[in-house]
């Protein structure tokens, strides 16, 4: 049975919900990390991603100057890593040099891969629009990696308050039937 609510209060109901890093490299060299919230796959073939990332952002002027960069998830071992880079602005503050996130290169674009996420894939900004007050960005995966350590959790946003934590996916049962 659903009751009548405002919007506000239903949405307190989509948790837990995705968070990912974006990494951008600006054009001096210097590589820069968001945590993003609002993040979807856009589509499967091609794959592609779309952001809902402020356009005050220092991520989303990067992201429209250098038409690249790295969607990461983060595994929950980097929780403390994604929450100061979801409430620190790079314009002020070096935030791989004051969280020590471990990058490394990727194959097809300058931005960062983030050793330690779950998975990590390279894009080339396909489209930027605005349907509402967010704009919302559409990379097209151009490369696409994974670690090595199957076991590690996802890390999610679990609830308000920044309050994160991780989940491993579920893995299908012997003979690739799903169970329903």
């Amino acid at each position: 049975m659903q009751k009548r609510t405002e919007t506000k209060e239903a949405l307190g109901r989509k948790y837990p919900e995705s968070v990912v890093l974006v990494t951008t490299r600006a054009p001096d060299g210097r590589p820069n990390v968001m945590a993003v919230g609002w993040v979807s796959l856009a589509s499967e073939t091609p794959a592609m991603f779309v952001l809902g990332i402020d356009d005050s952002a220092r991520t989303y002027a990067l992201i429209r100057k250098t038409r690249e960069f790295v969607v990461a998830f983060p595994s929950e071992r980097m929780a403390k890593e994604t929450l100061f880079a979801g409430t620190h602005s790079g314009r002020d503050t070096n935030k791989f040099a004051a969280t020590g996130l471990a990058m490394s290169a990727g194959a097809k674009v300058r931005a960062p891969l983030l050793s330690d996420a779950v998975a990590n894939f390279e894009c080339r900004l396909a489209a930027v629009t605005k349907p509402g007050d967010c704009p919302l960005v559409v990379g097209k995966v151009v490369a696409a990696h994974v670690h090595a350590a199957r076991s590690l959790k996802r890390l999610y946003t679990l609830g308000k308050g920044y309050r994160l934590g991780g989940v491993r996916p579920a893995v299908k049962p012997a003979g690739g039937k799903r169970r329903r």
